[in-house]
């Protein structure tokens, strides 16, 4: 592990590693880019029904100052009174909560998108631990927070400033007016400025959602034993597979020698190549290859043969084209079927003690480019 640590770690985040981050609950978020669009999708709100809201509102004011004298001496006539009111309130601010809801949602799953995990949820002492929280303050995520906090202090304040300075006038001039148109353009002016003031509030969300994504993978990146461990805990150890594929091989190996008995002929070269044909007489399919092999394979399956009695042909040729152009359990092309049919005669024959009338197939019976040692015809 301290060697990994001295790597420096310079390569990009696996799938894996960034699948087993999110499946540990870290995702890439952006807490300003939640406030901003919560904050900008509710003023928005307010600047669009900001008029009907403020009426409703009035009604449900003058609603509520007006008391019958039944009322005024009855408490629990004034209990009723007061639950009919809050209903009232909630039903008014139903669309300014259920924006800020869905804006929230939105926000939250723009970056990193929708993730399910419990163990975020699962308690890290480590979060408690006083001199990590030193190293974090004092580390270059601190710095970038502090400048944030600065950034935004100054693009707010700024912007605030201007804006009060732009709206003195209109101020100025609510002194003259009636209450209630006061009221109206106290509240115009100050949903304006708060729409102006998120807007402004979004540049720096422009700002810290890419730099939010750069942080979050920087922390995945991996160095090189890393990567190497990775990569073996995922298709495994290198020796182990080795060792499983031998055994395959092995097993297979197994079974082709199990079927050298029960094969028909094995055509030979005679020393190099071996290769096993079985026919059923009584099937509509072709000859097929049970085993084959070259070199000390070779003189196995010659081996395992002649004890069981299955006759031997030499035709080096057939049996070059064989082992080249035919896999195990594979039935022969048909480019092969007169060579394999004058061979099956020459074996019946042999049987019969006739096999002097009869040839073994030659380079004649081979067609041109399957047998890998033929010397191509020159050219006339």
């Amino acid at each position: 592990m301290a060697e990994d640590t001295d790597q420096e770690k310079d390569l990009p985040a696996s799938e894996q590693k960034i699948r087993k981050a999110r499946e540990e609950g870290n995702v890439p978020r952006s807490r300003e880019l939640g406030g901003g669009v919560v904050l900008l999708a509710g003023v928005s709100l307010l600047y669009v029904m900001g008029t009907e809201l403020v009426s409703q509102s009035e009604k449900l004011l003058r609603k509520g100052l007006m008391l019958d004298r039944s009322q005024a001496f009855d408490t629990k006539q004034m209990g009723l009174k007061w639950v009919s009111m809050l209903q009232e309130s909630l039903f008014i601010l139903v669309p300014l909560f259920l924006v800020v809801f869905v804006a929230a949602i939105v926000a939250n799953v723009s970056v990193g998108g929708l993730n399910w995990s419990s163990k975020a949820l699962e308690p890290k002492f480590s979060k408690l631990n006083p001199i990590s929280g030193l190293k974090n303050i004092f580390s270059v995520n601190g710095l970038a927070e502090l400048v944030k906090a600065i950034l935004k202090s100054l693009v707010l304040g700024g912007v605030g400033y201007l804006l009060i300075m732009q709206d003195l006038g209109e101020f100025a001039q609510l002194s003259a007016m009636p209450l209630e148109k006061a009221m109206a353009e106290t509240a115009r002016i100050t949903i304006k400025d708060a729409l102006i003031l998120a807007l402004a509030f979004m540049l720096i969300v422009a700002l810290d959602v890419p730099y939010q994504l750069w942080r979050y993978y920087k922390g995945l990146r991996m160095n090189l034993e890393e990567l190497k461990r990775e990569s073996k805990e995922t298709e495994g150890d290198p020796h182990l597979k080795g060792k499983i594929k031998s055994m395959q091989r092995e097993a297979a190996r197994r079974r082709m020698m199990a079927s050298v008995p029960n094969a028909d002929v094995i055509v030979t070269n005679p020393t190099h190549y071996s290769v096993a044909l079985k026919y059923d007489k009584n099937g509509n399919s072709a000859p097929k290859v049970v085993a084959k092999g070259l070199g000390p394979l070779a003189l196995k399956i010659r081996e395992v043969g002649q004890l069981s009695g299955v006759p031997m042909v030499e035709a080096p040729p057939l049996a070059r084209a064989l082992y080249a152009n035919v896999d195990l359990e594979q039935e022969i092309p048909g480019a092969l079927y007169t060579a394999v049919a004058k061979l099956l005669a020459y074996v019946y024959a042999l049987a019969e003690g006739k096999a002097h009338l009869l040839e073994v197939p030659g380079d004649a019976d081979i067609p041109a480019g399957m047998d890998p040692a033929a010397t191509p015809a020159a050219a006339p």
